[in-house]
């Protein structure tokens, strides 16, 4: 006697209904390009015209930032490469400070001359000190770390004043250590004001789209330019006969990385619905979850034949009703 095993559906009504996920408006089957975005992987190049000590090359890193000279941190992920450089136009601009008082404070390893025109004997040349302090003739240490070239002048005149007839004096700086000016708007770094830097994309990430689930042939496919879900089902092989195309999904990275779920609600005919169709964008993922009924057969297979082969070839019956919840 031939086994056989029977099947009775009761009160099918459909898929329970699951959590309620965000759900965007389908999109049409034509709309414009999309715009390039940066991703994590891309290679960008910062180029400083004015200040080729400040280009620099960066990889987004997986969190989508940035490192970069002067100004730190940036978030670029989801950003085009020309609303990042404004951004760090701007930051540049900031980090020079304000413009109405500009004046360099002495740090220590400064190296500075003190010219006495009219007594020679006292000129000196010395360097400030780690602590921040130098020291002189007749007058002995004095800090210097802090103040400007000229508040140093007017402080070692006054010093002076005590020892000498005429303390004429002037100190110059010969080396800087510290590109840091003071400014009305607090510290700056002086020679940023005006520069202007370029951000470039040296290399960036293949578009893709994702199609997985019970797809013929689920993988990556490359994303061109108004690229539609219907293209993408057609170059991977259409649908399995297990698939619930009725549930399929478009998942989209949103704004702030939040994922946006896509639902076109399509039908088994959905090759004669063309207005459901959706325009994918780079890195979307389509899921084509399976039926009821393909889940079904997997689990007897899982959980029943798997446990107790001798059923497979035996006479069996029962009765299933897909409304019941897991």
């Amino acid at each position: 006697m031939a086994a056989w095993v029977s099947l009775v559906l009761v009160g099918c009504a459909g898929t329970p209904a699951g959590p309620e996920l965000a759900s965007l408006p389908v999109a049409p089957a034509a709309s414009a390009p999309v715009a390039f975005a940066l991703m994590p992987g891309d290679e960008l190049e910062l180029k400083v015209p004015d200040a080729p000590l400040y280009d620099q090359i960066v990889r987004v890193r997986p969190d989508g930032k940035v490192a970069l000279q002067v100004i730190g941190t940036v978030h670029v992920q989801g950003r085009s490469p020309e609303d990042v450089q404004a951004e760090v136009r701007e930051r540049y601009a900031r980090a020079a400070g304000g413009q109405q008082r500009r004046e360099y404070l002495l740090q220590a390893n400064d190296e500075i001359d003190i010219k006495f025109p009219y007594q020679p004997a006292f000129n000196e040349q010395l360097r400030v000190r780690p602590d921040g302090k130098i020291q002189l003739q007749l007058i002995g240490t004095v800090q210097a770390e802090g103040l400007s070239p000229e508040a140093l002048r007017d402080e070692l005149r006054k010093r002076y004043a005590q020892h000498l007839r005429v303390p004429e004096l002037s100190v110059i700086l010969r080396s800087a250590s510290s590109q840091m000016v003071q400014t009305d708007a607090g510290p700056g770094r002086a020679g940023l004001s005006r520069l202007e830097p370029v951000v470039m994309v040296r290399a960036f990430q293949s578009p893709q789209v994702f199609v997985t689930g019970e797809a013929a042939r689920p993988g990556m496919l490359p994303h061109l330019p108004g690229m539609t879900l219907m293209q993408a089902l057609a170059q991977a092989g259409g649908h399995l006969p297990t698939a619930d195309v009725s549930q399929l999904v478009v998942v989209r990275r949103g704004a702030g990385g939040q994922a946006e779920v896509i639902r076109p609600q399509l039908s088994s005919r959905y090759l004669s619905a063309p207005d459901r169709d959706v325009v994918l964008q780079p890195f979307d993922i389509v899921l084509l979850p399976p039926s009821r009924i393909a889940e079904l057969g997997q689990r007897l297979d899982q959980y029943l034949f798997k446990i107790l082969p001798p059923l497979r070839n035996s006479s069996f019956g029962f009765v299933y009703d897909l409304n019941v919840k897991d």
